[in-house]
């Protein structure tokens, strides 16, 4: 399956449905496809549905941006190798190096003092400049990244783990899944916990809560009070 890549432009912050199914189907196609024809079906199914999901994912104006083509070329040719070679170890291994080299990726940008975060969070939580120019932001960022590279390494290894454990591409595919997506959601919480708590110093912070908050309806504005007409009317 691909990784994560929520890199370079904003988008809603909510979940939808489309994006519910666009995690669960490429799971679901492989694992049908796989048991029935093969490990190469499984592998063209999911990665379609992946290639597809992206597309909609940039068009819907969410976190692909200008990676896009880089994203779908990656899940192309890991397709194309995992065909040709019809192997699940190549397959999944791809995909598990790749896990990796982000990880040391991440905290690269940290040793080098550019810490990847501090320049792209605010494509997900609307930081205003004055947080992000605060040295605190930086700091708070670069801790950030560095736990997410972390997190790769520690994925990674349990990814390897599990492969060696279960006796089939499906069973893999299966667990990683179930145990993956509720350990991401939950690290996902914390880190937001924590950062919310961490920027509470900087002046004028609101609050990582109240800046992904949607914007109050219109019929709350005070200045929006119902006319005479509309109570005769009600």
């Amino acid at each position: 399956m691909p990784p994560s890549s929520d890199a370079t432009a904003p988008g809603p912050a909510r979940p939808d449905r489309s994006r519910v199914l666009d995690s669960v189907l490429p799971i679901a196609l492989f694992l049908v496809l796989d048991r029935l024809w093969g490990l190469a079906a499984g592998v063209a199914g999911a990665t379609a549905w992946s290639v597809k999901a992206a597309v909609g994912r940039r068009r819907r104006g969410e976190a692909v941006g200008r990676f896009l083509p880089l994203l779908v070329a990656y899940l192309v040719v890991r397709a194309a190798i995992g065909i040709i070679t019809d192997s699940e170890a190549v397959f999944f291994g791809i995909g598990i190096g790749t896990k990796a080299a982000i990880g040391a990726a991440l905290v690269g940008t940290v040793v080098a003092g550019r810490p990847l975060l501090a320049g792209y969070a605010h494509l997900v939580v609307p930081f205003d400049e004055a947080t992000r120019a605060h040295p605190r932001f930086t700091i708070v960022m670069g801790r950030l990244t560095v736990a997410t590279g972390c997190w790769q390494f520690l994925t990674s290894a349990w990814d390897i783990w599990l492969f060696n454990r279960t006796g089939s591409a499906g069973g893999y595919v299966l667990i990683r899944f179930l145990v993956g997506w509720p350990a991401g959601t939950l690290a996902t919480l914390v880190a937001f916990a924590w950062a919310d708590r961490a920027l509470r110093p900087i002046p004028g912070f609101p609050g990582i809560l109240d800046l992904l908050a949607p914007p109050e309806d219109a019929e709350d504005d005070p200045g929006e009070a119902p006319t005479e007409e509309d109570r005769d009317d009600g």
